[in-house]
């Protein structure tokens, strides 16, 4: 009995950690987009590139975290929403050539 109980808690907790993790990362992207936003505005190339990776990576793990995370339908719709929506804007917020 006490195998059960403690098998549910660890998913319950490994669920919310999981989503924590999701919903942390989503705030991180929003905000590494504004500072690109802001280093285009001062025309800051190495902030540029260095957030442009940051942004890169945090796209992909999200991606990886949402692809293994105990979540369900309709969060897994929203997360790949987010992710199409921050790759394609990732794409406009690059440096030109």
């Amino acid at each position: 009995m006490n195998k059960i109980i403690f098998q549910y808690v660890l998913r319950k907790t490994m669920r919310r950690s999981v989503h924590e993790d999701i919903k942390n990362l989503e705030m991180e992207i929003v905000q590494t987009e504004d500072k690109i936003i802001e280093y285009l505005r001062t025309g800051y190339e190495g902030g540029i590139k260095t957030s442009l990776h940051r942004l890169d990576l945090d796209l992909k793990y999200l991606s990886i975290l949402a692809n293994g995370a105990p979540i369900d339908k309709n969060e897994d719709r929203k997360i790949m929403d987010f992710l199409r929506i921050h790759y394609d804007y990732m794409q406009k917020l690059s440096v030109p050539a």
